[in-house]
């Protein structure tokens, strides 16, 4: 096990929305004293040794909460890293190799214990989370990487995003092989996937297409593509599936917004100004929050890169937001300690930056 050195913070001033706001109380499953809370409005630097003074290249990141191990895409060492988020700070375990290839999305599937990656060769790679072990290399296809993914629990299926070669890869969680290829959905810009335990639906944000494309997991085929309506190209997705709502992450810059969306009834709800060109977007339950890593995003015509935070539920509003760096476009949140994970990829300073999360 390589252990990190201990972090560094690095100062970054909270908007003044969130200027009072508190971090979440500490657990741990360790024996000695609780560790100490990071500290509010302070981006700090987590350590990943394999890239430390390395300019980071990392992805899609997510947490285990039940098993408090958060798990990174990371391209620069061609791995998935695995940190122990027991306490607010982070600690490096180990990183689990995919094959050769570079990570791009990782999703869990927990009652299988596997977690799945998709790598720039097209390749999706099954690790055994007891062993650390890959158990399958399944090659999809495609010229271009296996992109995003979500998990289907009901159904025991993993959908990919062959972002670049414009279909969806389906696996079978029980047995490790493709059982569908899904063709035709568009030339390009596949990204997030997303399934909503509310209505058995996979969802899919068409970037190109400023469309989400929607998903039966029963027949494994597209059954409709919505057209957002407004200006956005989504990237990101993220379902409350207890009021049937999305929080789109757009991608568009010439008009940086975010859009809330209504999954039944396939339109828009509320569009918000305060946060938009950016990636990746989250919902937790337990806290009831949106978060929406904008990474490209603007004020004044200056680069002003942010992790934005919405209330979960009706009315959904713009909580505050958060200054980050070029490069955090994607989120992770640990419930436990109430810590938002982004990438740190900032020129050789690779690693990861914790924040509490604000109330």
């Amino acid at each position: 096990m390589r252990v990190s050195t201990l972090p560094r913070t690095l100062a970054a001033t909270v908007s003044s929305v969130l200027l009072a706001a508190a971090c979440g109380g500490a657990s741990t499953t360790q024996p000695s004293a609780p560790a100490s809370p990071l500290p509010a409005g302070v981006l700090t630097h987590v350590e990943i040794p394999s890239i430390t003074a390395k300019t980071a290249a990392i992805d899609i990141m997510i947490v285990d909460q039940q098993a408090h191990l958060l798990y990174v895409a990371d391209r620069t060492d061609s791995g998935v890293d695995v940190m122990d988020v027991s306490t607010p700070q982070a600690r490096y375990l180990r990183t689990y190799d995919v094959g050769g290839s570079a990570p791009n999305g990782i999703t869990l599937a927990r009652d299988q214990n596997k977690l799945f990656s998709g790598n720039n060769d097209s390749t999706i790679s099954i690790i055994d989370l007891k062993t650390g072990k890959i158990l399958a290399n399944i090659n999809t296809g495609g010229r271009m990487r296996a992109d995003e993914m979500d998990y289907d629990s009901r159904d025991k299926k993993v959908y990919v995003a062959n972002s670049g070669d414009g279909f969806v890869t389906v696996i079978d969680a029980v047995s490790n092989r493709v059982i569908k290829k899904i063709d035709k959905i568009s030339q390009g810009g596949l990204e997030q996937p997303r399934y909503n335990p509310a209505d058995g639906f996979m969802y899919l944000t068409l970037s190109d297409d400023n469309a989400i494309a929607q998903f039966d997991p029963a027949r494994d085929e597209m059954v409709k593509k919505f057209d957002v309506g407004v200006t956005c190209n989504p990237q990101g997705l993220a379902i409350n599936p207890r009021t049937n709502q999305a929080l789109l992450g757009c991608g568009n810059r010439k008009k940086p917004q975010t859009v809330l969306w209504d999954i039944k009834e396939g339109k828009v709800i509320s569009t918000f100004d305060s946060a938009g060109a950016g990636d990746m977007t989250l919902y937790d339950a337990k806290v009831d929050r949106f978060f929406y890593a904008a990474s490209n995003f603007t004020s004044g015509g200056n680069p002003a890169p942010l992790l934005a935070v919405f209330s979960g539920s009706p009315p959904v509003q713009f909580v505050g937001s958060i200054p980050t760096a070029s490069g955090s476009h994607s989120v992770a949140f640990d419930e436990t300690n109430k810590v938002i994970y982004m990438q740190d990829q900032k020129p050789f300073d690779g690693g990861l930056f914790a924040v509490p999360m604000p109330k």
